[in-house]
């Protein structure tokens, strides 16, 4: 793949060429003096009555006094001829009523009378909504009409009762409403040389109703009024199956049907299938794509790949079968190959490591944008096509089939570079596999996914798989943390001639590390040493941790020779990340702070920075997801209770166990057992832990984050740690809409409206233990 930001030999030179972005200087024109015009006599005020003997007859008119302006208003002001002008209107408007009275009764003799209390009715309407008013305007016109006895009465008709839809009607209703409100627009663009494939252009589509999208083509954002947003388009390829195989370069056991046909999409999830699609059966940990075969083939799939023989003819109206030995194998060279290969065209960072991936993706892509390249981000947060156009993100790293279409709309649509996460579920099951990676950035390494990786190696060498594919020293760069104890295993991944840049907070003999920095509940400060010189920056980011996300960014710069003002105004534009460190202000006298840490060692450095603020007392709310690693339960609960003044466990996606069990294993943590819990409460008496901290528990989240609020008094910090950006609770078979940043604001008002009305918090059960 070629980039000619990453050209040049070596990564420390003195003078860094490996991105070049030069500047076009405007050239401004000398202003020439404008040449003397000779003037007519007239403008000069030459004689103008003059006979033919030469002489000057004076015009008796020119001695008299000049005119006052004409008085066309004749002695009536302004407002007065607009009153006159309105009364002759209305007058007008009452003639050509009476002139036209039956066609208008008659245009409105079908419609519905307005209810009684019509105030009510369009109480909801803002006054915004043009149709609304209309419809108002009418009902009552047409109200006046039949009390004038010019119409009679049309009551409004009740609505007939729907006998109950046949299954396959509710299928077909689903689909509908789906579909309903979206605008499909494609256009041909051509075709490759070889017309083997060709793509059209499609509009973006959303979730709207018809009902919203009307009322809301009304409205007026004047935040982003003025602003024209870019049209993401996404390409529609199509390509034969034969051509396919041949590309990708998959060998199957066998073929069957016909392999001309055309395919315009590819798909392994069943409920995604669209007609002419490829269906890819992959075994995952829980489901067989096998067993999704008939839903496949009614959705429209024309062709399969699979690792078990299928009467095709009998069962299916598919038309061609491939077998081959693994589908989950096979599935991300196919779909790089229907995608056109993207990333072979794009500059691809991929970023790996426990904590910080999310915080270094976004400052990474603020960089590169500083610098004028447009880039496309694919993160746990969300995904952006380039700039602020972005889409929904729902997974860390998304699937093999999803990755190859998110770099084809983003290359599409102008992307040069994308950032993406490479988290270890996303290496280790082959997601990036047909990703051209150019440089690798390796955060740090802790405990995390042992339920998915079965040991702490296992997931290392995930994680190194991205390291492994750097090989080329002219085009691949490796970005370490050189603080973290594995740094020199990523090192030795791939080619050792690939130039590594190090960034580290402690080791000093790093290319890129700090030389001072100050930390406030506010910004971050910080002098940062780099081969190429010293970089002041200010970020808004909070806390030591995100020192090594900015130093991570930095290095990356520094490996393919960005200016070092792109670099510093590229950091300092990102302003916060979503969940990550997120700052909550509704103007309280505490600091409230939101973040992901979901794991020991980023709780740890977590609530080491909320300490280096200076806070007056740490108040931390967590929690430990379901169905996945037990062992670090008791740690997170050992490391909360032990850096915070006061602790409160709850839930964080407890999915099917029982979220009592799971908080019985963090109370391990500090030597506790449920039952020695519910003992205290029988007395309202939570005794302090032998650190003179605090432990209090409480299954329902919501609650446990309105304690935390109404604790915070000044110079607190309130930290609600786990979920982050996530906006949802997972409880059994259901996921609802939960999001931290909410809850907290909803508590900082609630907990307002009790001071306001007296009742002082202090007198909460965990004020209590003076009076014991």
């Amino acid at each position: 793949m070629a980039f000619t930001f990453l050209s040049s030999p070596h990564f420390l030179s003195p003078l860094p060429q490996f991105l070049s972005l030069k500047r076009h200087q405007t050239l401004l024109k000398p202003h020439l003096p404008l040449p003397l015009v000779s003037l007519p006599n007239r403008l000069l005020g030459a004689p103008s009555a003059i006979g033919p003997d030469g002489k000057f007859y004076p015009n008796p008119s020119d001695d008299d006094p000049p005119e006052a302006p004409e008085d066309t208003g004749h002695g009536v002001n302004k407002f007065q001829q607009i009153e006159r002008q309105a009364s002759r209107a209305r007058k007008q408007q009452e003639e050509e009523y009476k002139k036209h009275q039956s066609t208008f009764l008659s245009a409105i003799a079908d419609v519905e009378d307005a209810p009684e209390n019509t105030s009510s009715v369009y109480s909801d309407n803002s006054g915004d909504d043009l149709f609304g008013e209309i419809d108002k305007a009418i009902a009552l016109k047409r109200k006046e009409f039949v009390k004038q006895g010019l119409l009679e009465p049309n009551p409004k008709k009740e609505l007939e009762v729907i006998e109950e839809l046949e299954p396959e009607e509710v299928v077909d209703l689903e689909e509908i409403d789906e579909l309903q409100g979206l605008t499909v627009v494609s256009e041909d663009s051509g075709s490759d040389s070889d017309g083997s494939k060709k793509f059209d252009d499609v509009d973006e589509v959303g979730n709207r109703d018809r009902s919203s999208s009307l009322s809301s083509s009304f409205d007026l954002d004047f935040d982003h009024y003025g602003k024209v947003k870019p049209r993401i388009v996404e390409p529609k390829f199509k390509i034969s199956l034969a051509e396919l195989l041949d590309e990708s370069k998959v060998v199957p056991i066998s073929v069957y049907g016909d392999l001309e046909v055309e395919l315009s999409g590819i798909q392994h999830d069943s409920r995604m299938v669209s007609f002419g699609d490829l269906f890819v059966c992959c075994v995952g940990r829980k489901t067989d794509g096998h067993l999704y075969l008939s839903e496949a083939d009614k959705r429209g799939a024309v062709a399969v790949v699979a690792t078990k023989e299928i009467d095709i003819e009998e069962t299916l109206g598919c038309k061609a079968l491939v077998i081959v030995e693994d589908t989950n194998a096979v599935l991300p060279a196919l779909a790089a190959s229907f995608y056109r290969y993207p990333s072979k065209n794009m500059a691809v960072i991929g970023i790996t490591g426990t904590n910080g991936k999310t915080t270094t993706s976004y400052l990474i892509k603020g960089m590169y944008e500083a610098m004028g390249v447009r880039t496309g981000l694919l993160s746990s947060v969300a995904y952006y096509v380039h700039g602020d156009n972005q889409l929904e993100s729902p997974n860390t790293t998304p699937d093999a089939v999803l990755v190859q279409n998110l770099m084809a709309k983003m290359l599409h649509n102008g992307a040069e570079a994308v950032v993406m996460e490479a988290s270890s579920h996303g290496l280790a099951q082959g997601r990036c596999n047909e990703v051209d990676f150019d440089i690798g950035v390796f955060t740090n390494l802790t405990r995390e996914h042992l339920d998915f990786h079965g040991s702490e190696e296992e997931y290392r060498d995930a994680k190194a798989k991205l390291f492994s594919r750097l090989v080329d020293p002219e085009r691949h760069r490796k970005v370490v943390n050189i603080d973290d104890p594995h740094a020199s295993f990523f090192i030795a991944q791939g080619s050792q001639d690939v130039p590594v840049v190090t960034f580290a907070m402690e080791n000093k003999n790093a290319d890129v590390h700090p030389l001072k920095f100050e930390l406030s509940l506010f910004e971050t400060q910080v002098l940062v040493n780099t081969p190429h010189g010293i970089l002041e920056i200010s970020s808004g980011l909070l806390g030591r941790h995100n020192i090594y996300n900015i130093l991570a960014a930095v290095a990356v710069g520094i490996a393919v020779g960005a200016p070092l003002e792109d670099i510093v105004r590229g950091i300092e534009e990102v302003d916060a990340v979503p969940g990550r460190c997120e700052l909550i202000d509704e103007e309280q006298a505490f600091g409230v702070i939101v973040d992901y840490a979901h794991t020991p060692d980023a709780l740890s450095r977590l609530l080491d920075s909320v300490r280096e603020l200076g806070a007056k007392r740490v108040i931390t709310v967590i929690g430990c997801a379901g169905e996945s690693d037990r062992g670090k339960r008791p740690m997170m609960t050992k490391i909360a209770t032990d850096k915070s003044d006061v602790t409160i466990l709850t839930s964080d996606n407890p999915k099917s166990e029982d979220p009592l069990d799971i908080l019985d294993d963090m109370l391990a943590g500090v030597g506790w057992t449920m039952q020695d819990y519910l003992k205290y409460g029988e007395n309202d008496y939570y005794p302090p832990l032998p650190n003179g901290n605090r432990l209090f528990l409480h299954d329902i989240r919501r609650v446990a984050v309105r304690c935390a609020v109404a604790m915070g008094e000044e110079g607190d910090i309130v930290v609600i740690a786990g979920k982050g950006h996530e906006a949802y609770q997972i409880e059994g078979d259901k996921k609802e809409f939960f999001d931290d940043r909410e809850e907290c604001r909803e508590a900082l008002q609630y907990v307002d409206e009790l001071h306001q009305a007296g009742i002082d918090t202090s007198e909460f059960p965990w004020r209590l233990p003076e009076s014991h």
